[in-house]
């Protein structure tokens, strides 16, 4: 037998809602918080698969992800990752993988930032702040981490933490930002063992300190050519603290003798204190100016050499946010200081020193009006300068890259950012669906090295809970409503797709197709933009438009997004135009149901739709079936008698919440529910009409399996050949069950594979591979993914032998998986894992918010 062999050729998720879940380590390498994941990825590579690994060791959110730097500020194969579950982690790259190195434990609440460093005799040292309102300190040697220190800051918790090495000592300096408005400053020499002790508390902020960030300053002769930074001095160290207060502030911390210390508060500079005010005059408000204060502190600082003095005076602050200020971080410039700030006001500044003003000022402002929804959470730069990665509030990344004096908008990373529901592919296996409790569907497809998210066709007010396509073109969804949509492509989209991935498809598939959707101002439903509706707006006359207010929201509103050209460029979508320029329109409506839609199922046909929701009563479980022609229940003859034929009846069989139904391969003789209440039930095909005699319509009940498991049943999938069928249930278990045949009574046992963990998807490769084998993948609750091969037996229904494959946890999911799909048989891509074996792709939904493909190799 062929043995089985897998790797990851998607990973698609977003990053993790706080301010310091990403970071730039490397120029090709970059680390984020992913649900309970740290997530890599290489943002060099505009066309390649994205994200290509995760970290999996959290059973919490990840809410930072920061690569270990040294003294000089260069990232390490180290990175420290802090979460929810009350630990932090240590990860090191050994050859081509990452291992965790440590467990930071010790907090009794989540852990919400680090900060680290390697000092030169090889100790990292490691600051987690926690909302348990301590500080925990580690020292990290090759064989061991111990806690040296806990620092108590009370309910006033720290938000942020940074640490560096002050140059001309070199004793370790540590900032906090804390939720008392205000920068606090420890110190402590760097011989092993040696304690943190409070230095100073530097005011000045309004509200929540939200970032700290330092830059040791070693070059003074570039920095006098510039008037804003002439004063300050080779071995200065500068702290950038961010705050909700809108406003950003630069400390300077410098070396002084005793005579310099007692006189600090007299001999502020001027030109800094200058260069603050007109920053404040410029505000227009005139209270601004009296809190401004350029008095230098004076703190002592404990070193190896003795003991050294060094003055903290506020030098410069930075103005040009509208709202709260989330992160901010050091880069280089043309060869001065910068710094890159990211803001709830939807913006991410480029700051410089200006040489002509002699004060801070913005060179850039990215992100878009109106874009990133509720604004920035946080950026990172990479190390030449020459990049920024931002995140937004809904984990949506948005890159830039500088070219010459413009920056100019990269495609990234981009997932969902809630559990995933469901996935399901299209029939030619051309692109994969996904819908989530984000409320959004997503398109994912082959984008020359690897897949990529293409359009977001649904942009849902419920969360979102299962999808099937009924043609190339059409789907339909169900979300924690009571209603089901259909949705068909754009004409805008088939261009881009044909762009993007070297497809093509006959111009007469493309007929009825709308130009482009939109979602109207105060619209619930996207709405399609035909040519003939573009070409009127645009020949009318604007007098008439400004006159009428439905034309002018068409105009502003539709024929705005519709008329957005195709991406020509061959790269993949901004996240920008994935929100507004790739939905489909709303064709239709499917009503019936009195509670929110849980299943749905297409036929291999494409001539029905059945579907199901959440029901505590057995009036409710029932299943509707649509025709996907007309959009209607089917009609039967009335059983009254009457003349008028009438809408069929639904599908009785269950109790409660029907969690599955799938139509047989490949002629839909078949339709098969699973339930809450632990059954299955079969129902079988009646004669074909225009007017069915039955009046359930299309189908009838031949079998109904009580108590077919112990648990809940979630899944169930048919084999290739509809011989046998399997269910999957919390009881871990998978069983397989001949399929009843008519007119005959069932009695017949199931085979039992059983399992470690509750199994919650399961699904059979739409084919018989070499050897006429079946091969069934099965997904449990803690994420572990399965895949089963057996090879058919003559004078057996069902074979007895089974042989399984685990999937390297590496590549799977850390939380429960709702669904898993096979590609279908036709578009297969060559194998890449040499010799003659076949190459399936199986993707998968889990509960961590990720979407994954995997190649199976059989």
């Amino acid at each position: 037998m062929s043995s089985v062999s897998a790797k990851s050729e998607l990973i698609a998720t977003a990053c993790s809602r706080t301010a310091h879940a990403l970071d730039w380590g490397t120029e090709s390498l970059i680390a984020f918080g992913a649900g309970s994941a740290v997530a890599l990825f290489d943002p060099t590579d505009v066309q390649g698969p994205g994200i290509h690994a995760t970290l999996q060791g959290h059973t919490k959110r990840v809410n930072s992800a920061r690569f270990v730097r040294t003294i000089s500020s260069t990232p390490m194969d180290t990175i420290v990752s802090a979460s929810a579950d009350c630990t932090a982690r240590v990860w090191q790259r050994t050859s081509d993988s990452w291992e965790c190195k440590s467990v930071l434990s010790g907090h009794q609440s989540s852990v919400i930032s680090t900060a680290s460093i390697e000092l030169e005799d090889g100790r990292t040292i490691v600051v987690t702040a926690s909302t348990d309102g301590t500080l925990r300190v580690f020292e990290i040697s090759s064989n061991d981490s111990v806690c040296v220190q806990t620092v108590d800051v009370g309910s006033r918790s720290a938000i942020d933490v940074a640490i560096t090495v002050l140059p001309d000592c070199g004793a370790l300096i540590l900032a906090t930002g804390n939720t008392d408005n205000c920068v606090h400053l420890y110190t402590r020499a760097q011989v092993a063992g040696e304690k943190f002790t409070k230095a100073l508390k530097l005011t000045g902020h309004d509200d929540w300190v939200t970032a700290v960030t330092f830059l040791r300053y070693l070059d003074s002769d570039t920095g006098r050519t510039n008037s804003t930074i002439a004063h300050w001095q080779a071995g200065d160290v500068v702290l950038a603290s961010a705050s909700e207060d809108k406003y950003i502030r630069l400390w300077r911390v410098s070396q002084v003798t005793v005579p310099q210390a007692a006189g600090a508060g007299q001999n502020s500079d001027k030109l800094a204190a200058q260069a603050m005010l007109d920053a404040f005059a410029t505000t227009g408000d005139a209270s601004a100016a009296v809190q401004l204060s350029t008095r230098a502190h004076v703190m002592a600082v404990a070193a190896h050499s003795g003991e050294k003095s060094y003055a903290v005076s506020l030098d410069s602050v930075l103005i040009g946010h509208d709202n709260w200020v989330h992160s901010v971080t050091w880069t280089h410039l043309d060869g001065f200081p910068s710094l890159i700030s990211a803001s709830a006001d939807s913006s991410v500044i480029v700051w410089a020193p200006d040489a002509d003003a002699g004060v801070w000022s913005s060179v850039a402002r990215l992100g878009e009006a109106g874009g990133a929804v509720q604004g920035f959470l946080g950026a990172a730069v990479s190390p030449s300068g020459t990049r920024v990665l931002a995140h937004g509030y809904q984990g949506s990344l948005h890159m830039w890259r500088a070219a010459d004096s413009l920056w100019l908008p990269q495609a990234s990373a981009s997932g969902h950012y809630a559990s995933v529901q469901d996935v399901c592919w299209d029939p030619r296996g051309n692109y994969l669906l996904s819908v989530s409790t984000d409320q959004t569907a997503r398109l994912f497809a082959p984008v020359a090295k690897g897949w990529r998210e293409i359009a977001r066709p649904q942009v849902h007010g419920y969360d979102m809970r299962c999808a099937a396509f009924v043609s190339p073109f059409t789907y339909v969804s169900g979300a924690d409503e009571k209603v089901l949509r259909v949705f068909t492509a754009t004409q805008q989209f088939v261009a881009s797709w044909k762009v993007l991935t070297h497809s093509d498809v006959p111009e007469s598939e493309l007929g009825g197709l709308a130009v482009g959707a939109s979602l109207p101002v105060l619209g619930l439903s996207n709405k399609a933009v035909d040519e003939e509706q573009i070409r009127a707006l645009q020949e009318a006359d604007m007098n008439e438009l400004n006159d009428n207010y439905y034309m002018r929201q068409t105009h502003t509103d539709v024929v705005a997004n519709a008329s957005m050209s195709a991406a020509t460029s061959g790269e993949p979508p901004l996240e920008e135009h994935l929100l507004r320029h790739t939905l489909w329109p709303e064709v239709d409506k499917l009503y019936g149901h009195p509670y929110e839609i849980f299943a749905v199922a297409a036929a291999h046909s494409g001539d029905w739709i059945a579907t199901a929701c959440k029901a505590s009563l057995d009036k409710y479980a029932a299943i509707r079936v649509y025709s996907a022609h007309t959009w209607q229940p089917p009609s039967v003859r009335d059983p009254n008698g009457g003349e008028q034929s009438v809408a069929a009846m639904p599908l009785m069989a269950h109790s409660l919440t029907i969690t599955r139904v799938r139509f047989s391969p490949p002629d839909d003789n078949y339709l098969l529910s699973v339930s809450r209440d632990r059954s299955w039930a079969i129902f079988e095909k009646t004669a074909s009409a225009d007017v069915f005699d039955e009046p359930t319509g299309p189908y009838r009940l031949a079998h109904h399996q009580m108590k077919a498991h112990t648990r809940i049943i979630w899944d169930a999938a048919w084999a290739p050949d509809a011989r046998f069928f399997a269910t999957a249930s919390r009881d871990k278990a998978i069983k397989l069950w001949p399929t009843p045949q008519t007119g005959s009574p069932y009695s017949a046992k199931p085979m039992v594979l059983t399992f470690p963990e509750a199994v919650t998807a399961v699904d059979f490769l739409p084919a018989l591979v070499r050897d006429q084998r079946y091969v069934l993948a099965a997904a449990l609750e803690n994420g572990q993914v399965f895949v089963l091969t057996a090879e058919m037996e003559e004078g057996r229904v069902i074979p007895s032998a089974w042989s399984s494959f685990e999937v390297s946890r590496k590549d799977t999911h850390v939380a429960m998986v709702h669904r898993l799909s096979w590609r279908p048989q036709s578009q297969q891509p060559q194998s890449s894992f040499g010799g003659a074996s076949e190459e399936w792709m199986l993707a998968s939904a889990s509960d961590d918010q990720s979407v994954r493909i995997l190649s199976i190799a059989l």
